[in-house]
């Protein structure tokens, strides 16, 4: 391991992970949505551990949490500083290293680089990227950068018609926001002059190469609808089946023709049906009505743009054969983000000098990073190894020897960046 590695900061990383993860809604796995209590609670505890360190906790007015020097003040006058961090949410009955993983190693990353000459490490930990219980498109990182509008707060809302402002009140109530001003802020406590995040694969591709790490030189953008399809409600025993509008047959065939678009686009493009509420839901009744999401993923813009067309048309095809009506409202989109070049020769040949086998390769999954770096912020990602590439299920894991490597590697490469930010 080079000298430059700050040794400290890979301490007890599955410790860490166990206790984080225990802050949960009830179920398997974790779940933790932006704001709710799970989420204050874990928001609390990870500040308390950053003061252990010797750090301070400073949330912005969304609930974005960043660790740093006490030395270091928030604002205007703060120099530029290397970000280091992940996200706190989690999706429905998750893991424990997803989120969780890169936002333990931002918080080691200050604790380990603390008072040290450079540029200033902050770790950074955004308060909501799943989607899980708003559909906002990254409201954590889009928030630390200025990019959210003050309609955004009120038009932003989730399943049980809550919006984002009444939520974040409860977290302000538990001490896990800043007051929200008026305007919104257009800049961020902290200056980015990089951004770096680890995070687990999500896939299985490290593990089946026997690889250590990624370095990851593209995030994949997405298109996503909120499909909803009209026919008629019948009765199941008097309708025949010639003469039937069934919403729900016609959703089943829209997520068939999904996964028949992706497959003739071939790799790496990816859509998915992700949910689908049919009304009036009765045996004894066709349905009448049917809600569906789809969603389509691609690396390359033109590729994503023709992915989305060629499915909507399949879907309007299927409509006007069935004889139902269908509306298709696209919702939260990002578009494919390549990331920089120059940290990615950096970490290349920090990885060689480190002898870890490696490979570059994109992402498939959308993350923090994509948005720093649409930004114009220097910004990379790594992924160490997920064992048989399981994500978003309590089944997820990362064996502890990887944990570490990955948070060693890191180390040495925020060490090397502070040390001589890139021009």
């Amino acid at each position: 391991m080079s000298s430059g590695t700050v040794e400290p900061v890979s301490v007890d990383i599955l410790g860490r992970l166990e206790a984080l993860a225990r802050f949960s809604a009830d179920g398997p796995g974790v779940t933790r949505f932006v704001y709710d209590a799970a989420w204050c609670d874990a928001h609390r505890w990870l500040a308390k551990q950053a003061e252990a360190l010797g750090l301070a906790a400073t949330s912005d007015w969304a609930g974005n949490l960043f660790f740093h020097d006490p030395a270091l003040e928030p604002g205007p006058n703060a120099p530029p500083v290397l970000l280091v961090g992940s996200h706190l949410d989690s999706v429905k009955h998750g893991g424990n290293y997803d989120g969780a993983y890169g936002t333990v190693t931002g918080l080691l990353m200050a604790a380990g680089n603390r008072g040290r000459a450079g540029l200033p490490v902050v770790g950074f930990v955004t308060c909501e990227e799943e989607d899980s219980r708003f559909h906002g498109g990254m409201m954590g990182g889009r928030s630390i950068l200025g990019r959210v509008e003050d309609h955004d707060l009120d038009a932003v809302k989730d399943r049980d018609g809550v919006s984002w402002r009444e939520a974040l009140a409860f977290a302000r109530e538990r001490g896990c926001a800043a007051p929200l001003p008026s305007p919104l802020p257009r800049a961020p406590l902290f200056r980015p002059a990089l951004q770096l995040e680890l995070h687990i694969e999500q896939g299985p591709v490290l593990e089946a190469e026997r690889l250590g790490l990624a370095i990851v030189e593209r995030i994949a953008g997405y298109r996503r609808w909120i499909v909803r399809i009209e026919g008629a409600a019948r009765h199941s025993g008097t309708t025949p089946m010639a003469m039937r509008h069934d919403a729900l047959a016609a959703a089943a065939e829209m997520i068939a023709a999904a996964e028949t678009v992706a497959l003739e686009a071939g790799e790496p493009a990816v859509a998915t049906a992700g949910f689908v509420r049919p009304s009036p839901g009765l045996f004894n009744v066709v349905p009448g009505a049917c809600e569906l999401w789809l969603e389509v993923r691609h690396d390359r813009p033109e590729l994503l743009r023709a992915l989305g067309e060629a499915l909507t048309r399949r879907c309007e095809e299927i409509a006007r054969r069935r004889g139902v009506r269908v509306a298709l409202e696209e919702g939260a989109a990002q578009a494919p983000t390549p990331l920089s070049t120059g940290l990615a020769e950096t970490a290349a040949g920090l990885a060689q000098e480190l002898r870890i086998a490696y490979r570059r390769m994109p992402s498939g999954a959308a993350h923090d990073t994509m948005i720093f770096a649409q930004a114009g912020v220097p910004a990379l990602m790594a992924f160490v190894p997920s064992r048989a590439g399981v994500s978003h299920s309590p089944d997820e894991f990362t064996a502890e020897a990887d944990l570490i490597a990955g948070v060693r590697f890191m180390g040495a490469l925020v060490r090397r960046l502070a040390e001589r930010p890139p021009a």
